[in-house]
């Protein structure tokens, strides 16, 4: 997937993944009263550094890892490496992943992903924000450092605004779509000074 899917943190130091106190917060709202412990979540390019090493999950959760990266703990490569009698999820996250995809595909994922929730399971959804003065010049940073760091092959970048989000995630089938800026870190103000870029949270429902 390029610079900075593996869990990089130049990337990902804004992600709520990345602190306990966010995951804690989103474990409470999202898994906390599910009706088949234990509770399953489906990490979209994750690592064994983010969600599932933190604290505040419940007791016996199972963190499943899709991440086509080498040496990131991944269980699948792909969401759509997961067979079809591996049991559904409770809650899946797709955190700094959407740069990466452009939007068909990415329309694609979001539905394959609707398809493997079970119950009243939840698509959480945290990406750096590409708008306003800060989005925009992070934008322009991570072009940058792509094509430094790569010079004959840079990670292209497919920028997704929350409105644009919100668009395609009811294209792929999900009605309930609610804004979660409360579960950023800089909202939670858990590390100083705020950590950026500033990343939007939207949840799905079916």
């Amino acid at each position: 997937m390029g610079v900075g899917f593996g869990g990089n943190a130049v990337f990902n130091r804004a992600s709520p993944s990345s602190y306990d106190a966010c995951v804690a917060r989103i474990a409470a709202d999202y898994l906390s009263n599910i009706r088949r412990p234990p509770a399953r979540v489906l990490d979209i390019g994750g690592t064994d550094r983010g969600f599932r090493s933190r604290g505040g999950l419940p007791p016996r959760a199972q963190v499943i890892i899709a991440n086509p990266e080498r040496g990131v703990g991944a269980d699948f490569d792909y969401v759509s490496s997961i067979g079809p009698n591996v049991e559904g999820f409770d809650l899946a996250m797709l955190f700094g992943v959407m740069m990466y995809i452009e939007r068909a595909p990415l329309v694609g994922l979001m539905r394959d992903v609707r398809q493997r929730l079970r119950g009243a399971g939840t698509l959480l959804i945290a990406e750096p924000d590409p708008e306003g003065v800060l989005g925009k010049a992070e934008v322009a940073a991570k072009t940058i450092y792509a094509a430094v760091r790569s010079l004959w092959d840079p990670t292209k970048f497919h920028f997704h605004s929350k409105g644009e989000t919100a668009e395609m995630l009811r294209e792929a089938g999900f009605v309930r779509i609610t804004e979660r800026p409360d579960l950023t870190p800089n909202a939670m103000k858990v590390t100083w000074p705020p950590p950026q870029p500033r990343y939007f949270v939207v949840a799905a429902t079916v």
